[in-house]
């Protein structure tokens, strides 16, 4: 770097540490006009906050930590940034549904280009403030999530998850690639109907995650750097070019789907409805309807990917428990693979997915939340602009609902002497509601996919194999971590091991069967479709991708 350059990062730095200090101070004798009803918490150091101790890793380890000592909503700050750790559910309740009007916004993202779409960018709908492009967006998108639940849904799911147990017997050590590949061929079949497209979703998933996460760029700490000039602002430059490649790539799919319906070759999808004008749900063109179907590919990785990884670390931790669904998938479905239908008949099974998700919350930290207006609540008082966090691992670890909470305990949801026992067992236990995916108007709009998505695949790999520990080469057993993860908004461990057994010769041989059926019935219906098109339009359509 020139000493000109340097000398004007330098002056840059410090002209924003002044001005953030400033524009902080202002913002903190606003928020302690009534400093007697301020809600407690740790001691603050002026505009740093607790930014100095609160670890980027695991941070909500820290928050639980602080709940312990000065309640369930407790007062933070972070470099000007006024936080309301929530740590009890009924709160959470009070403050995110029953108040939802004004609590509902969304912060802005630092190190993503108008994340909030302020100025119009609408481009992420879960980030978005509470304004038109939220409100569209989040009708459109439920109505198309809704209508997934359909017979060509469940084909889509039934079909990946054989080509998974494929997968997993040819090559079992990277499951995990085929783990998360399945979950994008799923949400890239339905949204673009290409299950070719998955490798580089998926990819382009955990790049926006990274993005958004305290774990992630410097400048979603140390926030001031995000506003340096954009010729010396590494952040800001690496981010237009992750940002405008994603955005490119999502337009060219809602194009090159145009294209295909202009020569008669598209297939059913996301993609072809909204543009055959019956579901347009008043989105302004093609680049927030790219943008708006674009994102519900990459939700639908991020929800699935987390617990599944974190189901097979459990059954391979638990054998006892994995022998007891395996028990249960037999006797229910006569030694074929689970199907949904088969779902009431699973108790064990749905007990097992939600004590997972239990145990493991895939979002530990909750999203935030910006209250839009001055609030109190019992007494303190919230100011406009507070970013509240439902801290979803404090609610999952509440021992009076969840005794013995820090273990994997599948039969609180199975034993009526658990508080959580629900009946009947042929509905309950279920996902669907659960604190994970997130409070009121801000609450997942794809629960029934993310259900019925880990439903069909975990219960087709307890259908096919023995999961088990790895042993190494140097015949000792390799034990994978149960503790490591990523620190990203939505975590999934570190990397593991494990060993893949088919539960016998005769289902290792259906696996294969399986497979052959789907496939061969998967290109026979596109090459009825691609015959059909060339008839009118002399071209077919690209073979789908092999197992």
């Amino acid at each position: 770097m020139q000493p000109l350059t340097l000398a004007a990062v330098i002056v840059a730095l410090v002209g924003l540490g002044i001005l953030s200090a400033f524009n902080a101070l202002q913002r903190r004798q606003a928020w302690h006009k009534n400093k007697s009803s301020e809600p407690p918490g740790p001691g603050l150091i002026p505009w740093v906050g607790r930014i100095h101790d609160l670890p980027v890793e695991y941070m909500w380890l820290k928050f639980a930590e602080w709940a312990k000592t000065y309640g369930p909503i407790y007062r933070t700050q972070m470099l000007g940034d006024y936080f309301i750790i929530i740590t009890d559910e009924k709160i959470a309740e009070d403050l995110l549904v029953k108040r939802g009007k004004i609590y509902s916004d969304r912060p802005q993202i630092r190190s993503l280009f108008d994340a909030k779409s302020t100025n119009g960018s609408m481009e992420y709908l879960p980030l978005m403030g509470k304004n038109e492009y939220w409100a569209r967006q989040r009708k459109f998108t439920h109505s198309y999530l809704t209508e997934a639940t359909n017979s060509r849904y469940y084909g889509t799911l039934y079909h990946e998850a054989k080509r998974w147990n494929m997968r997993i017997l040819n090559d079992p050590d990277n499951f995990a690639f085929y783990l998360e590949d399945m979950a994008a061929k799923v949400a890239t079949q339905l949204t673009w109907d290409d299950p070719n497209l998955s490798e580089y979703c998926d990819k382009s998933a955990w790049g926006l995650l990274t993005q958004m996460s305290p774990a992630g760029p410097l400048t979603n700490v140390v926030t001031p750097l995000w506003h340096l000039p954009f010729p010396i602002n590494p952040w800001k430059i690496a981010e237009r070019k992750r940002h405008d490649e994603q955005q490119g790539w999502w337009l060219a799919r809602l194009q090159s789907v145009r294209a295909q319906m202009a020569k008669g070759q598209a297939r059913p999808s996301f993609t072809r409805t909204y543009l055959e004008g019956e579901k347009t749900g008043n989105l302004s063109g093609d680049y927030e309807a790219a943008s708006a179907l674009g994102m519900m590919a990459l939700v639908a990785i991020f929800t699935v990917a987390g617990p599944l990884y974190y189901f097979l670390l459990a059954m391979v931790h638990h054998p006892e428990w994995q022998e007891k669904v395996q028990a249960e998938i037999d006797q229910a479905c006569g030694g074929r693979m689970p199907e949904l239908t088969d779902m009431p008949n699973l108790p064990v099974l749905r007990a097992c997915i939600k004590e997972t998700m239990r145990w493991r919350p895939n979002v530990p930290t909750g999203v935030a939340h910006e209250l839009m207006e001055d609030d109190f609540y019992n007494g303190y008082f919230i100011p406009k602009g507070a970013r509240l966090l439902p801290l979803d691992w404090a609610f999952l670890r509440n021992e009076k609902k969840y005794p013995d909470a820090d273990n994997f305990r599948p039969e609180r949801w199975l034993e009526a002497s658990w508080p959580t026992y629900q009946e009947p067992l042929s509905q309950f236990p279920t996902i669907m509601g659960m604190t994970s995916f997130g409070w009121g108007q801000r609450a997942c709009l794809g629960q029934s996919l993310t259900r019925d998505e880990t439903l069909v695949s975990l219960g087709s790999l307890m259908w096919a194999y023995n999961l088990k520990k790895k042993v190494g080469p140097d015949g000792k057993v390799i034990e994978p971590s149960i503790t490591k993860s990523n620190s990203l908004l939505i975590v999934k461990p570190d990397a593991y091991e494990l060993a893949f057994e088919p539960r016998s010769k005769e289902r290792r041989q259906e696996i294969i069967k399986q497979w052959e059926e789907t496939d061969a019935r998967d290109r026979a219906e596109r090459a009825e479709f691609a015959r059909n098109a060339e008839e009118n339009f002399g071209k077919v359509v690209p073979e789908p991708v092999a197992a």
